[in-house]
């Protein structure tokens, strides 16, 4: 299984209840489709670095999806049709939590490598 995280901004002037019955139904969609959320987060209201459809800030959710391609392409269909979904950007980040586990292992490697003791050095010259 592929691991993404899915960040989704939501129109600020929506109650508190309705965005967290449109988180719980995008959580119930992935779930649906074969998925397993691993995390969710809820940042609350941000302001936006530009405007999207004449909105200046937006409420943030940050989702950590367990799944297939087909799971993600399901969650991202159910993110288009949503309409209080103003944004949102999906990214697989299995690959690079890979990639810096295998880096962390070498680095370990080399540090304890540098730290070994070497041989015993000779104490005294040999006198004839």
């Amino acid at each position: 299984m592929r691991i993404y995280e899915v960040v989704f901004i939501i129109r600020p002037d929506l109650p508190e209840a309705e965005i967290d019955a449109l988180v719980e139904q995008m959580q119930q969609g992935v779930t649906g489709a074969g998925g397993r959320v691993a995390k969710l987060e809820k940042w609350g209201k941000r302001p936006l670095a530009y405007r999207i459809g004449r909105q200046r800030e937006g409420y943030f959710a940050l989702f950590e999806v367990e799944g297939t391609g087909e799971t993600l392409r399901e969650f991202e269909r159910r993110l288009k049709v949503a309409e209080p979904v103003i944004k949102f950007l999906s990214v697989r980040v299995d690959l690079e939590r890979k990639r810096m586990e295998k880096l962390r292992h070498r680095r370990e490697h080399r540090a304890a490598r540098r730290h070994r003791p070497g041989p015993p050095a000779s104490s005294g010259s040999a006198e004839a």
